[in-house]
């Protein structure tokens, strides 16, 4: 038998000592691979990454400086480095020196009320045992005065004993010392961001660095990083660029290969600082991250997924964060506080609330600075601080609906009730059009204006230190001048067309 191979005839003999050749090619390669990985399994973390880092050309690599820290960017852009997110995470750091500094003074002020409140026990104790001693001489007397008795037992239940407990108590607290708060960044990357924390802000101390990315790779490149042992190209670069940083990031950050929700939930209230800064929605990451945070400590969230959180997909907002938007001017603003709203129900779930500090809406994106406390009493009050919007479809004027209200009993308690309603007609009294109803959203204040001072005052302290400084100072100050009390706005070009329109209809 002859088969017509590339238009000449060949036996089928041939054919088949081709195919073997083939398959013994293969056999020895999977036996070669196998005894090497048997070889390198023996070897240490360490020494598998010298090697690898020894195979690849530092050459193919560009050096990129942001901040105090410089990472390794590779020629494919294997791991993406997106330069626009400077303004993210200047804006990160400049928050998160600040809430070092107001952790660490809320801290002494707590020490100082606990030394307060032993030295107000000790007083009552001793002015307790001064005024027992009369009356016991009183007593002693008239024992004398009559029969003998036999030694009084020392009762173990006197309060002088549970004082001086208290006292040793909270002695051993108030020596405590506060411990450097611990960072996670759930999507790291290259590391950058991790880098920048370890090394720009003072006081720090573990900054834990995950990710998840394990890429598009081929068999080969599989079985690769299979033999050295390698783990996804972002992990491995995060790695490069701590050892590339020297010792400071070395002693301080850690990478992590883990899915950052199974992380967050296996360490609850393990972090002072979580930062979520993912592609798009934060959605899936927030019931984890609300879990993960100490009681006072803070949750940086960014969402990039605009278009959802600005009304282009209103369906899709409300699967992801619980709220309808609207579309409108403010819709940047209804934004945020959408994504607050969504904050404030996860924690909601585990008796925990929201304290809004920072809130900008930057570039692509809207980003949330939040600390995170517990507190069943306080939870009750959400309903106050969440409302539905009702916006006109003809001249843009807008009504807020609060879900909930407060109202005092006969004995000065406070009793929570569903707000009342509605708060607009059928239709609109200025234009005689319909309202579209959105939200529920965040209706409290969305900055803190005494972080927001003190942000700008250390960035003015320190501007050589902030690659956009610039940019964040000018967002900063126009917060620092915004009115808390309003929510959401009118654009005053729609305001003078609507009158406009309106005067020309009467007259």
């Amino acid at each position: 038998m002859y088969l017509l191979l590339s238009g000449t005839l060949k036996p089928k003999s041939s054919l088949l000592i081709t195919r073997r050749t083939k398959q013994s090619q293969r056999l020895l390669f999977f036996f070669f691979f196998w005894q090497c990985s048997s070889l390198f399994c023996k070897l240490g973390v360490h020494e598998k990454e010298e090697i690898t880092m020894a195979m690849e050309d530092l050459n193919d690599y560009t050096i990129i400086k942001e901040g105090e820290a410089e990472i390794l960017m590779h020629a494919k852009n294997e791991v993406f480095y997106n330069k626009t997110q400077v303004n993210n995470r200047d804006i990160s750091i400049a928050v998160l020196r600040s809430f070092v500094s107001k952790r660490k003074q809320e801290h002494e002020a707590m020490l100082s009320k606990r030394t307060s409140a032993t030295k107000v026990s000790e007083k009552n104790a001793f002015e307790s045992a001064a005024e027992e001693a009369p009356n016991e001489s009183v007593v002693t007397d008239e024992k004398s005065n009559g029969e003998a008795e036999g030694p009084e037992e020392i009762s173990q239940d006197e309060p002088c004993g549970d004082s001086e407990e208290f006292v040793k108590t909270t002695e051993r607290r108030v020596q405590g010392k506060l411990k450097p708060p611990r960072v996670l960044e759930a999507l790291s990357a290259s590391g950058l961001r991790s880098l920048r924390y370890a090394r720009e802000v003072e006081g720090l101390g573990q900054v834990v660095a995950l990710d998840n990315d394990k890429g598009s790779l081929s068999m080969y490149h599989m079985m690769y990083q299979m033999l050295f042992l390698i783990v996804s190209s972002s992990v491995e670069a995060c790695r490069r660029n701590i050892k590339f940083n020297g010792s400071v990031a070395c002693s301080k950050v850690e990478s992590h290969l883990a899915d950052a929700r199974v992380y967050m939930l296996t360490h609850p209230k393990e972090f002072d600082v979580v930062d979520l800064d993912p592609y798009g929605s934060p959605s899936v990451f927030l019931d984890s991250a609300v879990q993960s945070v100490v009681d006072g400590g803070m949750l940086m969230c960014t969402a990039t997924d605009m278009a959802v959180l600005c009304g282009g997909n209103g369906e899709v907002c409300y699967s992801k964060y619980g709220s309808y938007p609207l579309r409108g001017k403010y819709c940047h603003e209804m934004a945020l506080r959408i994504l607050l709203a969504c904050i404030e129900s996860h924690a909601n779930r585990y008796k925990r609330y929201i304290v809004p500090v920072l809130s900008v809406q930057m570039d692509f994106y809207v980003r949330v600075f939040v600390r995170i406390y517990t507190s069943a009493s306080a939870m009750k009050s959400t309903p106050l601080k969440l409302s539905y919007v009702y916006q006109c479809t003809g001249c843009d004027s807008f009504h807020l609906q609060p879900v909930g209200r407060t109202a005092s009993n006969k004995n000065n308690s406070v009793r929570y009730l569903p707000g009342f309603g509605p708060a607009v007609p059928q239709v609109c009294s200025d234009c005689g059009k319909k309202f579209n109803m959105g939200g529920p959203l965040w209706s409290a204040p969305i900055h803190d204006q005494e972080w927001v001072t003190s942000i700008l005052a250390d960035m003015h302290s320190m501007k050589d230190r902030y690659p956009a400084y610039d940019r964040i100072s000018a967002v900063l100050t126009t917060i620092s001048e915004v009115c808390l009390i309003f929510l959401l706005f009118f654009a005053f070009s729609c305001l003078t067309n609507h009158i406009f329109i309106k005067w020309m209809i009467n007259n």
